[in-house]
C-alpha cells in the first residue's frame, strides 16, 4: 500500500503533540466522502505492547465485503518511541502500524480503528489522526468510554445513544448484539457518524466487536506472544572478526580463552539461562549486530533463525530488541555469511531451520 507524504514528524514532545492535535482537528472530514457501495476491503488495526521491552506489535487485518472472509493479515514489531500519555495514544501507536499498512498488499477502502476518533478532548483521537495520516475512511470503535456522556443503551442489536460533551454529538454509545455491553463509535476522517454506526453494526456478525477490529486484537496478542517467547537474554563471548574461541564461565561470571578459531563473521555468545539438551550446555547464540559489543555483555536478543547441526548443537540467530526487526534481505545476508564460515572450517551443519523451528528450540530448552 502506498503511503501518503507524512504530514509532520513523529519525534514529538508530548505538549508539542497536544499544539499539534489542535492544529489538525480542523482538517478532520466528518461527512461521508466516499460511496458505501464501493466499499470491498474493510482494514481492521490493533496494537499490541510488550511493556517491559519497550517494543510493540502492529497488526492489520484486511477483509473481504460482504463476507469478512480475510484476505490478508499482517503484523510488524517495532521498539516504542512514545511515551503513554492519556489523551495522545496516536503518537504512540500510529508510528507502530505504519510500517505494516505500508506493506500492504491490499489497500483497504475503509478502515476501523481500536480507538476513539472525534470522541476525544481535543476532538481528534487515534482514529482521527491514523485517517488523516492515511487519508483513508476511518472510523473508531472502542471497547470503553474515554470522553463524553451517554444514557444507558438498552433493547436489541441497533439500540444507541448519543456520546454528547458540552452539548456536541462526539460519538455513539452501540449495542451490537443483545445482551452484551455496548461500544462506543466515533467518526475518524471521511465517514460520518450514522454512516460509522451502520459499519459498525454490519462488521458485528457473531461478536461484540465488529469482526475487523476483533481479529486484528487477535493478530496482535498472537504475535506478541510468539515475540515474547522467542526473547531471551544473551551473553557476549566472543566478538565479531575477534581471532580465537571465548568462552563464558556462569558460575564466576567471567569469559575464558579457550583456543585458536578463524574470527567469526557475528558476535556469538549463549544464553545466560537455558540450556541445549542435546549437549548439556547453554544454548549458542549468533548475533546480527554491526555494532561493537564487549566480551561478557548481556543483550536481550530475539531469536528469528536456527542453524542445525549433525551433532544437536544448534545455533540460534538473533537480532537485539532495540533495533527494529532486520529486513528479509539483511538476514539471508547473514545467514550466507555464517554458513560459508562454519563450511570453511568443516562445522556440521545441516540448514537452516527457520522461526518456527527456532521457537520450538526454545522451548525445548525451556522446557
Amino acid at each position: 500500500m502506498e503511503l501518503p507524504p507524512p504530514m509532520h514528524p513523529w519525534d514529538l514532545s508530548p505538549s508539542e503533540a497536544v499544539r499539534l492535535q489542535r492544529e489538525l482537528a480542523s482538517r478532520v472530514v466528518g461527512n461521508d466522502d466516499a460511496d458505501e457501495c464501493d466499499v470491498k476491503l474493510i482494514a481492521g488495526s490493533d496494537v499490541a505492547f510488550d511493556k517491559p521491552n519497550g517494543r510493540a506489535i502492529g497488526a492489520i487485518v484486511v477483509l473481504d465485503y460482504p463476507s469478512l472472509d480475510v484476505v490478508e493479515r499482517l503484523a510488524v514489531e517495532s521498539p516504542v518511541t512514545f511515551p503513554y500519555v492519556p489523551g495522545l495514544l496516536s503518537f504512540r501507536e500510529t508510528p507502530l502500524l505504519l510500517p505494516a499498512f505500508e506493506r500492504l498488499r491490499h489497500s483497504p477502502d475503509l478502515l476501523m480503528v481500536d480507538g476513539h476518533g472525534y470522541a476525544h478532548p481535543r476532538r481528534f483521537g487515534f482514529a482521527c489522526h491514523l485517517g488523516l495520516t492515511l487519508d483513508l475512511p476511518t472510523i473508531g470503535v472502542a471497547k470503553s468510554r474515554l470522553f463524553g456522556a451517554a444514557d444507558i443503551v438498552a433493547g436489541p442489536s441497533g439500540s444507541r445513544a448519543d456520546l454528547v460533551d458540552d452539548g456536541e454529538v462526539i460519538g455513539s454509545m452501540l449495542r451490537t448484539r443483545q445482551g452484551v455491553r455496548s461500544i462506543y463509535v466515533s467518526i475518524g476522517h471521511r465517514v460520518s457518524l450514522a454512516t460509522a454506526d451502520r459499519w459498525a453494526l454490519a462488521c458485528a456478525s457473531k461478536y461484540r466487536v465488529p469482526e475487523p477490529t476483533r481479529l486484528a486484537d487477535r493478530l496482535a496478542g498472537e504475535a506478541k506472544r510468539r515475540m515474547v517467547a522467542a526473547t531471551l537474554e544473551m551473553v557476549i563471548e566472543q566478538r565479531a572478526g575477534e581471532r580465537g574461541r571465548w568462552e563464558w564461565v556462569r558460575e564466576d561470571d567471567s569469559i575464558v580463552y579457550r583456543h585458536d578459531l578463524d574470527p567469526m563473521p557475528s558476535h556469538y555468545g549463549c544464553s545466560s539461562e537455558i540450556m541445549n539438551p542435546a549437549d548439556g550446555e547453554l544454548l549458542d547464540i549468533m548475533l546480527i549486530d554491526d555494532r561493537p559489543r564487549q566480551r561478557g555483555e548481556r543483550v536481550l536478543v530475539q531469536a528469528i533463525d536456527v542453524l542445525r547441526r549433525t551433532d544437536g548443537d544448534d545455533k540460534l540467530l538473533a537480532f537485539p530488541i532495540d533495533r527494529v526487526r532486520p529486513p528479509d534481505d539483511e538476514v539471508v545476508s547473514w545467514r550466507e555469511r555464517i554458513w560459508a564460515w562454519c563450511v570453511a572450517l568443516g562445522k556440521p551443519v545441516v540448514d537452516w531451520g527457520g522461526e518456527d523451528a527456532a521457537l520450538a528450540l526454545i522451548e525445548e530448552c525451556r522446557s
